[in-house]
């Protein structure tokens, strides 16, 4: 099966120094996150983060409240984890292992060391030649083989999305084809 993967390999996750250096405003937010992590997004239809869904992350602790309705980089860097790992862990998981990271790294830091894990991991599951696969048995830390776990899981998983994805389409293809109804 002849998969293209050109939409993976070139994967990238806003730093820490590319989010915007102003506040921002709910809707500011869900527009950054989503035109930023769109990759990440299964159904392509729906947003991958909505206003409920940040009120959500508040309301149970994963994020802390905006200062005069704004968020700042902080916000961002947690939600763009929150939105990335959510379908791998739950939110209270995705919450204490941000925690953790947060207290071993500076945010800044840890956000962008969980970036490369991920961006890595991908690379990895494309083309294992050219990226080795990092083990966890390699991780400097217990936090890092953390991070490279969930990365690991989330590269995993957006490549199983594009092969079931490019599996429907071509049945759907060959149906029109042949005159096949689903």
């Amino acid at each position: 099966m002849n998969i293209r993967f050109e939409e993976l390999s070139g994967v990238h996750i806003p730093r820490w120094q590319e989010f915007p250096a102003f506040e921002l405003y709910i809707d500011q937010v869900i527009a950054f996150l989503n035109e930023n992590l769109a990759v990440f997004n299964r159904n392509s239809e729906e947003p991958i983060i909505t206003p409920a869904m940040v009120n959500n992350y508040v309301k149970n602790g994963a994020i802390h409240a905006p200062i005069k309705k704004k968020y700042n980089r902080d916000h961002l860097a947690k939600l763009t984890v929150i939105c990335i790992g959510k379908r791998m862990l739950s939110l209270s998981d995705l919450s204490e292992s941000i925690a953790t990271m947060m207290r071993v790294f500076e945010i800044a830091e840890g956000y962008n060391l969980f970036c490369e894990e991920v961006e890595y991991q991908i690379k990895s599951v494309i083309s294992p030649e050219q990226f080795p696969h990092k083990t966890i048995q390699e991780a400097p830390s217990g936090e890092v083989a953390v991070m490279r776990s969930l990365a690991s899981a989330v590269a995993t998983i957006l490549v199983f999305d594009r092969l079931v994805d490019q599996r429907r389409r071509l049945g759907e293809r060959a149906n029109r084809l042949f005159g096949k109804n689903s």
